[in-house]
């Protein structure tokens, strides 16, 4: 696996919450791309290669926190 991919790998495990920057921390060194809280850009990227599963996670994760931030705000 390249680098690119790599990091575009790390920047999803973190939007679906599979780790986080202190289980990322602990193989050393490891890349994130600088958009990797940009869902649309991590979408467009696996798009690209074709991996639909990751879309559908993503686009998954995307409307969860998106009907959380709703909840949240009807809850003030």
């Amino acid at each position: 696996m390249d680098e690119l991919e790599e990091s575009y790998n790390n920047a999803f495990d973190l939007i679906v919450g599979n780790t986080d920057f202190d289980k990322l921390s602990e193989k050393g060194s490891f890349m994130l791309p600088i958009d990797y809280e940009d869902t649309n850009a991590l979408l467009k990227h696996f798009e690209s290669i074709e991996d639909y599963e990751k879309c559908a996670t993503i686009r998954d994760e995307t409307i969860r926190r998106h009907i959380q931030t709703l909840t949240e705000g009807s809850n003030n």
